[in-house]
């Protein structure tokens, strides 16, 4: 089993050393290639990704200026080589060397699976000795994700197959298209992906759908048209849950 892990990156010169070592310690790292894409950074990311490239013949890098999060993550799986496909953000980083050999030995028991996901732990953006919040997740029926809920995605694993089969990140949605492609394979599509009670990916406070008001707003504009793409009918009651619960989250450091 070989894995493809799949960064996009942009101006983080402070966080991008923590998330290429935590891919490169990973005890199971013959079969792993890490590609980078890059948005355009203009502060020292590129330096540091090209040392990281000296030292570490696995890394693919591509710098595509303008891109976004979900074009970089697209670019990133037509690059991809290995069958098992993960997505760690330029901020995070995995939380020890064991992540793929566990994701390998539960693929390989479960042959019936075709994705993997875990809880997160989440960290304030500046202090990794400060916990800011454990994101429990739980085993996820297609039925939940059509009444808006779904783990994070970046603790998921996927097969290959899977993006081939039903499709990449839809490059429309800015913020949300990550709940639409979920909402996508394993709501509609009724995809099978098994939790595990384990904390596999650290991330940084604050990402980009729920660092303020306006972009959680904007987040959920564009859950409704992921509604809409999919031909799905929404239950508001359930969206507006969500949107309340993700201003609750909202903290100022």
């Amino acid at each position: 089993m070989s894995f493809s892990i799949i960064t996009t990156v942009l101006n983080a010169e402070q966080y991008i050393t923590d998330c290429v070592e935590s891919v490169q310690k990973q005890k199971y790292f013959e079969d792993v290639e890490h590609i980078i894409i890059d948005g355009g950074s203009s502060d020292e990311t590129l330096n540091l990704i090209k040392k990281f490239q000296k030292n570490y013949k696995n890394i693919i890098f591509s710098s595509e200026k303008g891109t976004g999060i979900y074009e970089g993550i697209n670019i990133g799986l037509k690059i991809a080589n290995n069958n098992i496909i993960g997505i760690l953000n330029s901020d995070d980083f995995y939380k020890d060397s064991e992540v793929l050999k566990k994701i390998e030995f539960e693929f390989n028991i479960n042959s019936d699976i075709s994705a993997i996901h875990s809880n997160v732990e989440i960290f304030k953006r500046n202090n990794l000795n400060k916990l800011y919040r454990n994101f429990y997740s739980r085993e996820f029926l297609p039925e939940d994700f059509l009444k808006c809920y779904h783990p994070p995605h970046t603790s998921f694993f996927i097969k290959k197959e899977i993006y081939k089969k039903f499709g990449i990140f839809d490059e429309r949605l800015k913020i949300a298209s990550d709940f639409e492609f979920m909402l996508r394979v394993f709501g509609k599509n009724k995809v099978k992906t098994k939790f595990l009670n384990q904390t596999f990916v650290c991330m940084r406070s604050h990402g980009t759908s729920t660092k303020n008001l306006k972009n959680i707003l904007i987040s959920n504009i564009e859950v409704i048209k992921s509604f809409k793409l999919n031909h799905l009918k929404i239950n508001y009651i359930y969206l507006i849950l969500k949107i309340l619960k993700k201003i609750m989250q909202i903290k100022l450091w």
